[in-house]
């Protein structure tokens, strides 16, 4: 045996030698870690649950964000993620109350599936879990053991159950697996012997299909597979008696180490574009980077300055009232606890706020921010991406004055809903334009699920500025629905005071077009002679806001006023016809009705158009609005209600612009 051979063979016997695991380099030394990684622990060496400093804190629906089929099911039949609730609401009878007695546990599967997952998934289970945590409480354990008992015998794992049966594939194994997690450990010290290993039994069995399923998948980009490989990595660190714990390791880190390389842009953007899926996927990378160090594991590469990343992204584009916009598939996630979370991982090298303006070149995202608590906030999305989750509202937008909502995203509802494809991805549901009739859902048909598409629509220029900010975004006559039309939006935001939204169309011939905004429940009057409406919107009536916040009050308004907001039409001889329809809106997880406006609009050639909205709490508004051409420019006239008038240039929209 030559002497470099035995070096390499004491070096791998004590410990100091470095392994490569799937392109991420452990580091042996010390020889526990390498130990850990690669052999079952020795009698006595005890896991580390790293998560219970955060219990006492937070609700586990806030500390582990869901996705966004259990978080609507979740309102639908709870309406809340706090801990007592839910248990309050299992225990009054919920779960026979909506599945029968004895539990039909499949009897959703083939009409409601998301309502059979959320069942299945037992997204409720650690909540009993946490409550005997925090009060001692026995009977916590007794229903939460119940339940475990019921569902294990009722459904058996078969050598196919993993292709014949939903509840032993994808998703619900990977939740359920975590979900179990919790409850041993959080029920640890009053569980009984027989108890612990009715879990861990059953849990062998979650082992065996993680292991064959997402650890022998293609690897690819989307969320799924990423959190196949968190509950990998659950049981392998937390659970090292099971068979498969170090394979379960082992792939666990190759997965999320690619997913931290490809399913994110590097501005921090997710390529699915799903905003309410951000504070779930950020947990995932969370909670491998806290399960890998507090059990001597190196974490995944780069796991601190991409969590770094991903929560700027989240402070940057929260909206004032805490959540995430609803853009594509998104329901409002608050974001919070993600944040605080991460930042405490993070330390020194924490974001604390991220509250001013900012530009995702990746995403193709954009946020123009007044300072402060109060003023503007305008997300831009110009849909760069159609197609899977992400929804035909090109070149659309959100824009909030003074902490509430003034015109918004739709948002998403129940994947079992038929709304979701004749209602949500289609660009009527959003503040797009339609262009000769054509319009786009995400999906083709009435199919539920196409391939995304990438698409030429993008972001052009953003400009944040005291006076006065603006971004402009850009869909090219290549897109299937603008009919030849080049189509250029620009937002600008006039300090705290109004804002314009300006939409050039350039083209050879004549087109008819529809420019669509839409309102949170509020009341819309359209004034007919002057092409103007006037939206009253109460204070927690739009979407995302907190009732009893004071995030509807206004400029010279008490809190929980609501807000008067004036959306005026430039040149009211440019429009045709000014309508107001029933559209739907997100708001909590359920589809409720909100005014839809559409601005119609006939012309040939270059056609321009100047929405100007002017948010006045607590009068009946009454101001006007006037353009002038002079040279290349373009000026505005806004005169408010109180008699304030500004005239400003917009410098951007060239008479003679192409």
């Amino acid at each position: 045996m030559s002497r470099g051979r035995r070096k390499f063979i004491k070096n791998f016997v004590t410990g100091t030698a470095g392994v490569a695991l799937g392109g991420l380099m452990i580091n042996a030394a010390p020889a526990d870690a390498f130990k850990r990684l690669f052999f079952h622990p020795m009698a006595g060496d005890t896991p580390t649950f790293p998560f219970l400093r955060y219990v006492a804190d937070y609700n586990i629906g806030d500390y582990i964000p869901k996705d966004q089929g259990g978080k609507f099911i979740q309102m639908a039949l709870i309406g809340s993620e706090e801990d007592e609730k839910i248990v309050a609401a299992v225990r009054r009878g919920l779960i026979r109350e909506v599945y029968g007695e004895p539990i039909g546990w499949g009897r959703y599967e083939r009409s409601e599936i998301e309502k059979s997952v959320w069942l299945n998934r037992f997204y409720f289970l650690p909540s009993f879990a946490r409550m005997y945590h925090l009060t001692g409480d026995r009977s916590y354990l007794d229903d939460m053991m119940g339940m475990i008992r019921q569902w294990i015998t009722d459904n058996p794992r078969m050598p196919d159950s993993h292709r014949t049966t939903y509840n032993w594939r994808d998703m619900q194994v990977a939740w359920r697996s975590i979900h179990f997690s919790w409850c041993y450990y959080l029920g640890e010290k009053g569980l009984t012997e027989e108890e612990k290993k009715l879990i861990t039994d059953s849990l062998k069995e979650h082992a065996h299909i993680l292991a064959t399923g997402f650890g022998q998948a293609k690897l690819n980009e989307f969320n799924h597979q990423s959190h196949g490989a968190l509950a990998m990595l659950y049981l392998g660190v937390l659970f090292p008696m099971l068979d498969e714990a170090v394979e379960l390791r082992r792939k666990a880190l190759i997965i999320l180490n690619h997913h931290l390389e490809n399913a994110f842009y590097a501005d921090g953007g997710n390529v699915e574009q799903m905003f309410g899926y951000y504070p779930f996927e950020t947990h995932l990378f969370r909670d491998a980077f806290l399960l890998c160090t507090a059990n001597g594991l190196e974490p995944p590469v780069n796991s601190l300055p991409m969590l770094r990343t991903m929560v700027r992204f989240l402070a940057s584009v929260e909206r004032p009232d805490g959540t995430v916009p609803q853009v594509n598939d998104s329901y409002e996630m608050q974001v919070r606890t993600t944040i605080d979370t991460v930042n405490e991982i993070l330390g020194a090298m924490a974001l604390v706020e991220a509250q001013g303006s900012v530009y995702f070149p990746d995403t193709q995202v954009a946020v123009l921010r007044d300072p402060g608590e109060r003023g503007w906030y305008l997300l831009a999305n110009p849909a760069s991406v159609i197609g899977a989750h992400a929804h035909a509202g090109r070149l659309g937008f959100e824009l909030w004055h003074n902490g509430t909502p003034l015109i918004i995203e739709s948002g998403c509802c129940n994947y079992d809903d038929p709304a979701l494809v004749k209602w949500y991805r289609t660009t009527r549901a959003h503040n797009s334009a339609v262009i000769d009739g054509l319009t786009e859902a995400a999906t083709s048909s009435d199919l539920l699920w196409v391939p995304r598409r990438e698409t030429p629509n993008r972001i052009t220029s953003w400009m944040p500025g005291e006076d006065y900010s603006y971004l402009t975004m850009v869909s090219p006559p290549e897109e299937a629905t603008n009919s030849t039309v080049r189509w250029t939006r620009t937002i600008t935001t006039v300090k705290s005071r109004f804002a314009v939204i300006s939409d050039t169309f350039e083209t050879e011939g004549e087109h008819e077009y529809e420019i669509l905004l839409h309102f949170p429940p509020s009341e819309v009057a359209a004034d007919q002679s002057r092409k103007a409406l006037t939206v009253r919107t109460e204070s927690g009536s739009g979407s995302g806001s907190k009732p009893g916040s004071e995030s509807g009050s206004g400029t010279g308004s008490e809190p929980g006023s609501g807000m008067v907001t004036e959306v005026i039409a430039a040149d009211s001889s440019l429009v045709s016809a000014l309508t107001i329809t029933d559209g739907l809106v997100s708001i909590g997880g359920v589809s409720v009705k909100a005014p839809v406006a559409s601005f119609s609009i006939n012309g040939k050639g270059t056609v321009r158009s100047h929405l100007v909205v002017i948010p006045s709490a607590g009068n009946n508004g009454g101001a006007s609005v006037k353009t002038r051409k002079r040279k290349e420019r373009i000026f505005i006239t806004v005169r408010e209600a109180d008699g304030r008038k500004t005239r400003f240039p917009l410098p951007y929209d060239r008479v003679s612009q192409k």
